[in-house]
């Protein structure tokens, strides 16, 4: 069995496996440059070192090397004030006073399989799928008694690398870190492009493709969350790169809170790229004896575009980041009561709707907002999460009993990390809030954020959450988070700590969920933040499936979706039915598609009043019933962006086991007299032959003939993979009437959708 990690006597390390190799030696000075990252290698620890020691008139040499400077040598983990003015990794104030630390190679080893981080969030070693490896590298600063370790984790079967470090002051006086990223990329130079994702409420994941611009670029946080301003994952890329096409170097956090990640073209072209815990408003007392540990951050590789980019992600998240309790398990089908009741909820409107659920054949009710204790409307009693008597007067357990004695799963709601000022939590604790003194706390949402660096405030909310799940019979918790952070202090922590508050949040937040998850594995925990403001790895952690967005309506998602696939599989996604006309824009759309929106997500669900689902009771029961069909396939299965930009859309689902195909079409705006589509599928089995599954045309597919006719006699049409592949499948379209011969397409005109099921045929 061959090494994942090999190290020459030079010192020259390689990882390396079938996906890629990444390769870095020490310096005859000790500095740990960086020599190859990219695709596999036959003999990594002989790869050529591209950089060379030359004059540069402008920069100065290293420590008194002759011709040695690390303004233009790629690192592993720059610092700042040794003849390096790019941005460095670290950077910090010494016993001195002074911000000059000089890090050189110390030692390494390398452990079989992966440590976690303590404290934090990360991903597993090599349970499950594949083996790993992890190299630590132990760097150390002489004067001032600063060790860094840098950690690295390979995996047998995964084309992504994992990164940490880890400070300990060795010496008897305090160093003060100003910043600590998680991970350092020195590109050679070249053509690039950096592709990131924007947005905003109801409006994230917005993809971006710009030049690498000369200086740095900056995706960041500095809300409390990783945010929908930008998302905590980035990419530089080939200029050009295609889906199919490209260098493709993609990088991200197992973390929820203040982020950097940026990339910087220096004056000789080289390209940096960081990411870490954002510096901006970000300090950390480092006593004597302490340590201190990043995030988490991963880097993937793919040499053969987009697509081998999110394959390596959608692979690695699923096998590695999501919890393995449910990481192969089916979603359940559900009804939420928000829609249908908002916060006018009681005990018999709950049991009726129940019975609502039952009707339409899904398989769990889920209670949202409105359940505990004087919540009328969203400007009270978030912290005091005891049922409301009044309205459910045998309590929620009872409630949960009931309707799992109706034949359903229960599931709930709750905001535990806010609190409103009306609430008997606040009053009995209004130190317990994020603030700081002498300033009036910002509202958002009429909330207030609770201090969960505080050991106090954890233990209240594990004890009140486990409360209810304590029962037994609550089988889902959808875990909600409204409002940014403001006036960030704490009162548990000195003023000399206050910048720390930020992250120690995130380690309170985290010890939490570990707690909670651990002593109830079995409850299925749902992630929403105003839809996507916290949808990131640090979460998915805990969370194995998130709700990507407020949005619901299904144009609007499509974009949405698009995006969030380049770093996420879809089955850590939830989606469900929504209001026509939409909450969010006012569009009307069919019932069909709202639901094939959504369809390669893996929780899929309704939450509509019960006149919408009175209306259309038989379309919503059979979507359901389609959904309960293929909860299996849509676990582990491969998707493709096929198409993503203009007025259609069109995304491939192929099942983990390969034997389904579906295509889902998105046609946008009707219009006269159309050309006629169709669609390259992708990843097919040339030789193998698939049929297209019309058992379910009457509700997931246009009520037309979907091809040319071919003479097949009404026989199910059958085509090689080949041909899919290379010649298409062609899209639905329609004539316009009898004495009308143009063409359009999709009869249901604008905003219309179709799924294509092909079935691969035996041998």
């Amino acid at each position: 069995m061959s090494e994942l990690i090999t190290v020459s006597d030079d010192l020259t390390f390689a990882l390396a496996n079938r996906h890629f190799a990444y390769v870095f030696r020490v310096s005859p000075e000790g500095i740990l440059e960086h020599l190859h990252y990219g695709g596999p290698l036959g003999e990594p620890l002989e790869v050529q070192a591209h950089h060379r020691r030359t004059i540069r008139h402008v920069a100065s040499t290293f420590q008194g090397g002759k011709h040695y400077s690390l303004s233009d040598t790629p690192q592993e983990y720059p610092g700042f004030g040794t003849s390096d003015y790019r941005f460095p990794a670290v950077h910090g104030r010494n016993a001195d006073g002074n911000t000059v630390f000089s890090l050189h190679y110390h030692s390494h080893k390398i452990l079989d399989d992966k440590p976690t981080l303590k404290g934090l969030p990360s991903s597993r070693g090599g349970q499950g799928k594949g083996r790993s490896q992890t190299l630590i590298i132990t760097l150390q600063d002489k004067l001032h008694q600063l060790r860094v370790r840098l950690h690295y984790t390979i995996w047998e079967d995964h084309g992504v690398i994992a990164r940490s470090v880890r400070f300990k002051n060795l010496s008897d006086k305090e160093i003060q870190l100003q910043h600590a990223f998680s991970t350092a990329l020195d590109l050679p130079s070249g053509d690039y492009e950096i592709q990131h994702f924007h947005g905003t409420w109801a409006r994230e994941f917005n993809a971006e493709r710009i030049p690498v611009p000369q200086g740095r670029f900056v995706a960041d946080s500095a809300r409390g969350t990783s945010s929908t301003a930008h998302h905590n994952y980035l990419a530089v890329l080939q200029k050009g790169a295609t889906e199919e096409f490209g260098r493709c170097y993609g990088t991200t956090l197992v973390y929820s809170g203040n982020f950097a990640i940026s990339v910087e073209r220096g004056e000789f072209e080289d390209v940096r790229v960081l990411a870490g815990i954002n510096p901006f408003n970000f300090h950390w007392r480092l006593k004597p004896g302490k340590s201190f540990t990043t995030p988490e951050a991963l880097h993937a590789y793919s040499g053969a575009g987009l697509r081998g980019l999110s394959a390596h992600w959608h692979d690695f998240i699923r096998e590695h980041i999501t919890p393995v309790r449910f990481k192969d398990a089916p979603r359940p089908t559900y009804l939420n009561t928000w829609e249908a009741a908002y916060f006018d909820v009681d005990e018999a409107k709950v049991l009726d709707l129940a019975d609502t659920a039952k009707d339409i054949g899904v398989d769990m009710l889920v209670l949202d907002d409105g359940w505990f204790e004087g919540r009328g409307d969203d400007t009270s009693s978030l912290g005091d999460w005891r049922a409301d008597r009044e309205r459910f007067p045998s309590g929620i357990p009872d409630l949960a009993a009931k309707v799992r004695a109706k034949g359903l799963k229960f599931g709930i709601w709750f905001e535990p990390e806010m609190v409103n000022p009306r609430s008997q939590l606040f009053t009995d604790h209004p130190d317990w809030i994020l603030h700081v003194p002498g300033r009036v706390s910002s509202l958002g949402r009429n909330q207030l954020t609770l201090d969960l660096s505080r050991p106090d405030v954890q233990d209240y909310l594990f004890e009140q959450i486990a409360a209810v799940l304590s029962c037994g019979d609550v089988d889902y918790v959808k875990w909600d988070m409204n409002r940014n952070m403001t006036e960030v202090g704490s009162a548990a922590l000195p003023a000399s700590r206050q910048r720390e508050t930020s992250h120690r949040y995130m380690l309170g937040l985290y010890s939490l969920l570990d707690r909670l998850t651990t002593a109830y594995p079995d409850v299925l925990f749902e992630n929403c933040a105003s839809g996507g403001n916290r949808f990131d790895l640090g979460m998915l952690s805990y969370m194995p499936q998130g709700w990507i967005s407020d949005m619901c309506d299904p144009i609007g998602r499509l974009a949405i979706i698009s995006g969030a696939s380049h770093l996420y599989p879809l089955d850590v996604t939830a989606a469900y039915i929504g209001p026509s006309p939409n909450h969010q824009n006012g569009r009307i759309s069919s019932v069909r598609t709202r639901f094939l929106a959504g369809v390669f997500c893996a929780a899929r669900g309704v939450s509509l009043s019960e006149a919408d689902i009175d209306a259309h009771r038989d379309e919503i029961a059979a979507l359901m019933d389609f959904a309960k069909t293929t909860a299996s396939d849509m676990i582990g299965g491969r998707f493709e962006r096929i198409s993503t930009g203009g007025n259609e859309i069109a995304w491939q689902y192929t099942t983990e086991d390969e034997q389904c195909v579906y295509l889902a079409y998105f046609h946008i705006l009707s219009a006269p007299n159309q050309p006629f589509r169709r669609a390259r599928l992708v990843g097919l089995d040339p030789d193998a032959r698939y049929t297209l599954d019309d058992r379910w045309d009457d509700i997931i597919g246009a009520t037309v003939d979907t091809t040319v006719d071919r003479g097949t006699g009404g026989e199910p049409e059958t085509y090689r993979g080949d041909a899919l592949m290379h010649s298409g499948l062609a899209m639905p379209q329609v004539a316009v009437g009898e004495k009308s011969p143009g063409v359009r397409y999709m009869p249901d005109g604008d905003f219309a959708a179709h799924l294509f099921v092909l079935r691969r045929q035996p041998s």
